[in-house]
């Protein structure tokens, strides 16, 4: 399964999940470890374009990576079986309840979640200790710009 992450310069081979931990994410608390990647590198730019109060000035890279293709090894709930308000704005406790209670079970090595900012679109979470992370292959990290256009004041 291909899968992509937009990231600093610095952290674009980091598997850790310590980034997500210090403050928590969407689907996981602060200090639990997570490792966020979308299934497109089109949701990547949008998941962090809505995170940005103007450009960047760091360095910023697309990570490709290749996860291994076993489907035992995912977990994809139905959006009905996600909790009550999973997309509130900003993240709330139903879906870092969630999230973190699925790390904590260390049954799978990705959970595929619906996007808060396109739902129709997928991310996937990694849980970093799961055994299979050592099979994850980096293919390839490129630069990463986004497009002017996105910055420009509109009338």
């Amino acid at each position: 399964m291909r899968a992509w992450r937009i990231s600093k310069a610095s952290r674009a081979t980091d598997l850790s999940g310590n980034g997500a931990a210090i403050e928590g994410g969407r689907w996981n608390d602060a200090e639990v470890r997570a490792v966020y990647l979308g299934l497109s590198p089109a949701i990547c730019a949008l998941e962090t374009f809505v995170h940005q109060t103007r450009r960047p000035v760091i360095p910023m890279k697309i990570t490709v990576l290749e996860l291994p293709d076993d489907p035992e090894l995912y977990l994809e709930p139905a959006l009905n079986a996600l909790p009550v308000g999973w997309a509130t704005l900003p993240a709330d406790r139903p879906s870092m309840s969630y999230g973190t209670a699925w790390i904590a079970s260390n049954a799978q090595f990705g959970l595929i979640l619906p996007s808060a900012v396109m739902p129709i679109e997928r991310n996937i979470m990694l849980n970093p200790r799961h055994p299979a992370l050592s099979n994850v292959e980096i293919v390839e990290v490129l630069d990463f710009f986004y497009d002017d256009r996105m910055f420009k004041i509109r009338p």
